[in-house]
């Protein structure tokens, strides 16, 4: 075998794996594609938005800086100079079907007083209070929507001082808040749908106490959509044609890999054969020669050597040509010296 031969056959293999990894690879790619997975189906059964808004103005003490008695919305305040704050709230519900409605709803104050310092007790609570600024009321409807419009007005001043007087009193570092709260919660029972709808909604306006100037705080979302959606679960089919040819493609990629090892193994065996029958002849071509029909020794007494070096040992002794026939081209071939009834035989290959 030659170089041109070895380096075609070497080309062959690397591309008979090359195309046997694709083909494998696709089809992976289609048994895995396959496998349909339908989408979320999704219906939409009842649907509501909430609208949450809250207006104030802060009323002040008699003083000689401001010539009004009221402030507006979203300014720093001078807590010293604040009486009250009077405050509207204003929230509303509006669903896409109309159903019986169930709600309470009431508005609190809740003071809040903590530790201040840089050791492991900051931020721990020392006091909270909460007190209703709007007793709870309850209320039913048979409609989509329902309104509250409340409001109440608040003492900042005494909240400020009570916390302001304990800190003085007690020589007690404290941070303090006041948070009032419209809190609603509602039951509806909505036709179509099995289950109570249930909302729980709270509107909370902070203020700091205990400091020089603070400021009104809306913690909570002006406009919310919320949905009631019926689900169907997700299901898997199989595409079967793809299946198929999937399985087909890998299938006949295994085998292409499994031909391309078997001939990968008989190549490498050969290229074994090659080396040795080249090394031997270029070294002892002129004692060597081939034969192109197979030589009759059944009726001799046949001697297998083990190596070619002692089939040159007996050439020297008896001065008898070497013959040598390629049994199987490429693979297999063998040495003999016959002298009288004797033949003398070295195999490489097969």
């Amino acid at each position: 075998m030659d170089k041109d031969r070895y380096k075609s056959k070497t080309k062959n293999l690397i591309r008979n794996f090359c195309i046997s990894t694709v083909i494998l690879f696709v089809g992976i790619i289609m048994i895995f594609k396959s496998f349909v997975v339908e989408k979320e189906v999704k219906n939409f059964l009842y649907s509501y938005n909430l609208f949450q808004n809250v207006n104030y103005t802060v009323q002040l003490k008699e003083n000689n800086l401001f010539t009004t008695q009221e402030l507006g919305m979203d300014r720093a305040y001078v807590t010293d100079l604040v009486d009250k704050i009077k405050m509207d709230f204003s929230y509303s519900l509006n669903g896409t079907k109309s159903g019986h409605i169930k709600y309470r709803y009431q508005i609190v104050a809740d003071t809040k007083m903590s530790y201040s310092s840089n050791d492991d007790v900051n931020g721990k609570m020392i006091w909270d209070n909460q007190e209703f600024l709007l007793d709870p009321k309850e209320v039913e409807v048979n409609q989509t929507n329902y309104n509250i419009n409340e409001s109440v007005e608040l003492n900042f001043a005494e909240y400020n001082n009570k916390i302001a007087d304990f800190a003085k009193l007690y020589r007690v570092p404290v941070d303090a808040q006041l948070e009032v709260k419209l809190i609603i919660i509602s039951e509806s029972n909505i036709e179509g749908i099995p289950d109570t709808v249930n909302e729980y909604s709270v509107m909370n306006v902070k203020m700091n106490l205990n400091e020089s100037v603070f400021t009104v705080d809306k913690n909570f979302k002006p406009t919310d959509t919320k949905s009631i959606v019926d689900i169907k679960e997700q299901k898997k089919h199989v595409n079967k044609p793809l299946f198929i040819a999937g399985i087909i493609l890998v299938v006949a990629a295994i085998m292409i890999m499994l031909d391309a090892i078997r001939k990968s193994i008989k190549f490498s065996h050969k290229s074994d054969y090659a080396i040795a029958l080249n090394r031997i002849l270029k070294n002892y071509g002129d004692i060597v020669a081939e034969i192109v029909s197979p030589i009759e020794i059944d009726n001799l007494n046949i001697i297998e050597v083990k190596n070619f070096d002692q089939l040159l040992d007996i050439e020297e002794e008896v001065r008898m040509p070497i013959l040598f026939y390629e049994i199987v081209e490429g693979e297999s071939g063998e040495f003999i010296i016959i002298c009288d009834n004797m033949a003398y035989r070295y195999a490489i290959g097969g």
